[in-house]
């Protein structure tokens, strides 16, 4: 058979040429398709990212196909795109067979991971994104269940898009919020829960802080500005009530030292757990006590709330704390114990 072969060689008529041009004869149409379906260029997908491990391809139908260098090796029946590696690996080449099939996910699934997490494109992120949005189904692609691969998809949507990552639960949970971040003009992407918990405090592709609920209510707390309103600008009626301060702080023993100063605006931040309008504010940072004006309507409501943020500047606490409780309910039983002597 060799002889025979070799019979047919015949001296380069182009000698410029790199390579060997083979002529074949008689070949069937079906053959010569199911042979072109073996190469990349002949298959129609075509990439979406190129990286320096390999191509993220866009599938040209249903399976997801795995080539190295351009030469099919496996396909995919569950991967949300196919695969061109470029860069091998010791593993790879060892489970290269000669004829180049039924390699196994084992030889080349880190090197997909590896593609994936040096993607940057926002096209990338996305698809693997929507496709996490069917964890609750239990129908993600096989690449998009790796934890590592979804922190990245979150780190690329993150620096490049208006979003905020949060779960099905927070969701529910926090519907003031939500909507609050929606009228801002984020993108909601729900997430599961180990993922929620895996990108708490880490960090996106440019150096940001992940944004989930936390993190928003952190940033509209940073950027808001009150609306001041000086005494002289306040009707006889709201004057009397809010120098009153000065009596409330007489009965308690004197302003606290944490408090510099007690002033009036006519818009204030959102509570950060109903993200309604907050009817008294205390800012540790110029230890302010910052009320709305409408509390000075009616005496009652300005000096509640008024005793409310001397608990929050006494305790350096948050609401539904024990310590800020215990300081609020001494508060409120030596003003009591005054008013009945």
């Amino acid at each position: 058979m060799i002889d025979i072969f070799f019979r047919y060689i015949s001296p380069p008529t182009d000698s410029t040429m790199g390579g060997t041009e083979f002529i074949f004869e008689n070949v069937k149409s079906s053959e010569m398709n199911a042979a072109k379906n073996l190469f990349l260029r002949f298959s129609g997908e075509k990439t979406i990212e190129t990286t320096p491990y390999g191509e993220v391809l866009e599938k040209s139908d249903k399976i997801g196909r795995i080539y190295v260098n351009g030469v099919r090796v496996a396909e995919e029946e569950n991967y949300l795109f196919s695969y061109n590696i470029t860069s091998l690996t010791k593993k790879i080449k060892k489970a290269l067979n000669r004829e180049r099939r039924n390699v196994g996910r084992s030889a080349y699934s880190d090197r997909v991971i590896q593609i994936l997490k040096t993607c940057s494109s926002v096209e990338i992120a996305d698809s693997l994104v929507n496709d996490l949005k069917n964890f609750s189904l239990g129908i993600m692609h096989d690449e998009v269940k790796r934890i590592d691969v979804q922190i990245h998809a979150v780190q690329i949507l993150n620096s490049q898009e208006d979003v905020i990552f949060l779960t099905p639960e927070e969701a529910t949970e926090k519907t003031m919020m939500v909507d609050e971040a929606k009228r801002a003009g984020y993108n909601i992407i729900y997430i599961p829960e180990t993922l929620r918990n895996k990108i708490k405090g880490e960090k996106d592709m440019s150096g940001n802080a992940i944004r989930d609920l936390d993190e928003f209510a952190v940033e509209y707390s940073d950027s808001f500005e009150y609306d001041f309103v000086d005494a002289d600008q306040l009707d006889s009626e709201e004057k009397s009530n809010f120098f009153a301060k000065n009596q409330i702080f007489d009965l308690i023993g004197g302003k606290p030292t944490s408090v510099h100063e007690v002033k009036i605006s006519e818009t204030m931040k959102k509570d950060l757990t109903t993200f309604q309008d907050a009817d008294g504010v205390y800012e540790r940072g110029n230890k302010s006590i910052i009320i709305k004006r409408s509390q000075l309507r009616n005496l009652e409501d300005f000096c509640g709330t008024l005793l409310h943020e001397v608990g929050h500047a006494i305790s350096n606490k948050e609401d539904v704390t024990r310590e800020f409780e215990l300081h609020l309910t001494r508060l409120l039983g030596i003003v009591s114990a005054k008013a009945l002597r």
